[in-house]
């Protein structure tokens, strides 16, 4: 028998929804194959398996939250590990074997991987300050990466001594970040107990997450694989306030439920905990469904995600939503000691005073801080060209997806020209022909630019690239657009005319070779063999790195775009 523990899936939060089982118990998995969606705060994410072998039990039904580290599948006997990968839960068992705590004074705590696939995350705010005695998994500070705001937790129930980086900083992946100190302590993974799945009882500490829970002169039954647990931190419960309904007097997720539906079991009402001035309870990130972007918002704007309706997905809190409650003036908090102060100065001339507003500097974070980055990138390492031209576009018929034409329009070039549909490699000199085409599309949004990528668009059909388009852009919407949907793409489209401007020089995202960018519309009037008519005109502007194709493979590209884009179909 091999088990499997939910691993951290790089959110920054201690665990995460099922969404739906991709397996049943009896299945035959191989390794990597995907078992179940998880839900985070940000994300749905596809957890794979870390072995081949026969699914035993699975732990834990769809919408079931279940912690970081806790037990989610288990393997029958025969599963075997993919030896090049150590499973999590391998490294888990070696590390508790000693059952002594490991003493972690001195220890420094890097900056972990966030998931973002960026190599740094800008330092928001500290929740901890130096001297401070913080318990395992509390949060210490909050991150921005390119796509999220998100808490990383403690990995020791120690004493801090040194916290490295202000609010603003920049800290690389695998820096200090935090020293710890004193007399702390590693905790170890729990272990299974063989006494539990005889049905013997058996009574654990507060800190313990299997078994029951001991508060005072209370104990609380819990479910073996801390589903139940997991739900009342998140819906803000305290379990020592409520009679289970299940077996033995077991709380179930249900009860949980009831509780905080009624308000019967609620932590406020066994211990009412000061607030922040800011009217938002910051002590537990999981006591709303809120996107850290969303959070964020709510934060800047003064408002109590508590207040707030649900409109989003699964009853989550969505921007609009945040911005609703802070209009309607009973979500929001004063926040007037916290904006620039202005002030009236008599105007020299006599007339009207002169309104003297105080400015700061505005942070460039998220995504456009990953946009910044990304165009700096760019101009250090490519050779830039471009190429203008118009198209006649006056036979397509009314209605057209010009959005679809376009991709189609890159496709065919690509396949004509295959040197602009590539990747370059300026250190090795080597460049990468894709047989595919994979087409990044570049989104205007109110967070800043995204771009993403339309994969074998090659293999579509107009209307199935409108549909991905436009699923892509919803992911936008709902803050749920995953690394996977930003990456490899092998030619880039900006249609910046939707907006306005009939040329431009669009920038070229290495490892790609080119952008084509679409300008506005307009009609004019063009000389023909048949006389002068009046034409629908699209501008088209082509930016190419010049280290890895020629100038008359860019034009011969730009040429079969303008050739498809003729067409009446």
């Amino acid at each position: 028998m091999k088990q499997f523990n939910l691993p951290d899936l790089g959110e920054g939060l201690p665990d995460a929804e099922i969404v739906r089982w991709l397996i049943k118990e009896g299945d035959t998995v191989t390794v990597d194959q995907p078992m179940v969606e998880m839900e985070t705060a940000k994300a749905v994410v596809e957890v794979p398996s870390p072995f081949a072998g026969r699914i035993a039990k699975l732990h834990g039904q769809e919408g079931d939250v279940i912690n970081t580290g806790d037990l989610l599948v288990t393997f029958g006997d025969g599963a075997v590990a993919d030896e090049e990968a150590a499973p999590v839960e391998e490294a888990v068992a070696e590390s508790s074997a000693d059952t002594s705590a490991e003493d972690v004074s001195g220890d420094t705590f890097m900056l972990p991987d966030l998931g973002e696939g960026l190599p740094d995350a800008e330092i928001v705010r500290w929740l901890v300050k130096e001297g401070d005695t913080v318990t395992v998994d509390q949060p210490m500070v909050e991150m921005e990466t390119a796509k999220a705001v998100v808490e990383v937790p403690s990995p020791f129930a120690a004493k801090i001594t040194k916290l490295y980086g202000q609010p603003g900083d920049v800290i690389n992946t695998g820096d200090p970040l935090v020293e710890f100190g004193g007399s702390g302590k590693a905790v170890p993974a729990p272990k299974e107990d063989s006494s539990q799945e005889k049905g013997e009882e058996k009574r654990a500490d507060s800190g313990t997450v299997v078994g029951a829970v001991e508060v005072g002169n209370n104990v609380v039954a819990e479910s073996a694989n801390a589903v139940v647990k997991a739900l009342a931190r998140k819906l803000k419960v305290d379990l020592t306030q409520i009679t289970g309904t299940g077996k033995d007097g077991a709380i179930t997720q249900k009860d949980v439920r009831e509780a905080a539906k009624n308000g019967t079991g609620s932590a406020q009402s066994a211990k009412a905990a000061p607030q922040p001035e800011s009217g938002f309870d910051t002590s537990n990130p999981l006591a709303y469904k809120a996107s850290p972007a969303v959070r964020a918002l709510a934060r800047k704007l003064g408002v109590d995600l508590g207040n707030c309706q649900t409109s989003g997905r699964k009853g989550s809190i969505t921007r609009d939503d945040v911005e609703k409650a802070s209009k309607g003036g009973a979500a929001a908090a004063p926040a007037a000691s916290n904006k620039p102060a202005a002030t009236a100065t008599p105007s020299s001339t006599g007339g009207l005073p002169t309104l003297n507003v105080e400015v700061k500097p505005e942070s460039i974070r998220g995504v456009r801080r990953a946009m910044a980055m990304g165009m700096a990138h760019s101009h250090a390492t490519v050779v830039p060209t471009s190429l203008v031209e118009d198209v006649d576009i006056s036979a397509w018929p009314k209605g057209t997806d010009s959005l679809a034409r376009y991709v189609r329009a890159l496709v065919v070039a690509a396949k004509a020209v295959p040197a602009v549909n590539a990747w370059f490699d300026g250190e090795k000199f080597e460049r990468l022909l894709h047989p595919n085409v994979n087409v990044g599309i570049a989104v205007d949004s109110g967070d800043g630019l995204y771009v993403p990528v339309v994969h074998n668009a090659d293999r579509m059909s107009m209307t199935d690239v409108r549909a991905n388009v436009q699923e892509l852009r919803q992911k936008i919407e709902t803050k749920s657009l995953k690394q996977e949907d930003q990456q490899n793409a092998t030619i880039t489209l900006s249609n910046f005319g939707s907006i306005a401007g009939r040329y431009g020089t669009p920038v070229v995202s290495p490892p790609q070779v080119a952008i084509l960018g679409t300008g506005r519309f307009r009609n004019e009037l063009k000389l023909t063999d048949k006389g002068i008519v009046n034409a629908k005109m699209l501008p088209l502007s082509l930016t190419f790195d010049h280290r890895a194709c020629t100038g008359g493979e860019a034009a011969r590209f730009l040429a079969a775009v303008m050739e498809d884009l003729q067409k009446a179909q």
